[in-house]
């Protein structure tokens, strides 16, 4: 991540600041919502840091999905699995590291 990128999210009101996490998000013309990257601090997973900041993408005007992907290696993907995503498949990434495609219909 650099600045310029999330400085201009957060003008956007597409960074989510959390006391223990962010999510930094974009929201397409056709309604898809595309989670950049969303994390929680190893010491707070487990107290719905994750999941409240879902909950507030969920309620934003004109999204119709929520996309993300996530490094098929971590557990992560139980996370998005047990909050009704849809495994869509994977990709490769140019450095060769495997990705979960997920997607949340609202």
């Amino acid at each position: 991540m650099i600045f310029e990128p999330l400085m201009e999210s957060a003008t956007r009101g597409e960074l989510i600041l959390v006391d223990g996490g962010f999510c930094h998000w974009h929201l397409r013309r056709d309604g898809q919502i595309t989670i950049r990257e969303i994390i929680v601090l190893p010491e707070r997973r487990g107290q719905g840091i994750g999941t409240a900041m879902l909950e507030q993408l969920r309620r934003t005007p004109g999204a119709a999905s929520i996309f993300a992907k996530c490094p098929t290696d971590l557990p992560a993907n139980e996370w998005y699995r047990s909050r009704g995503f849809t495994d869509e498949g994977t990709e490769m990434t140019k450095s060769g590291r495997w990705l979960k495609l997920w997607r949340l219909t609202l």
